[in-house]
């Protein structure tokens, strides 16, 4: 039996997931960066951008980008 994945949407599969060592390092940094609260549906949205899931996404759409969604 072959099993075989479907293409992602767009092509590429975006991981945003960063290593152990890279997420330190962004956490020191962000030490000195205001803080955020995000409610249910924004910290969805980020789990699907970091794992891939809203591919080929990099990162939140601008406001011209949304509007012409």
């Amino acid at each position: 039996m072959s099993s075989s994945l479907i293409q992602p949407h767009g092509g590429d599969l975006i991981d945003l997931l960063v290593s152990e060592d890279r997420a330190n390092e962004l956490r020191a940094e962000g030490v000195h960066l205001p803080s955020v609260t995000l409610n249910d549906r924004q910290i969805c949205d980020l789990e699907l951008l970091l794992n891939g899931g809203f591919s080929p996404l990099k990162g939140y759409l601008g406001e011209q980008d949304y509007k012409s969604v």
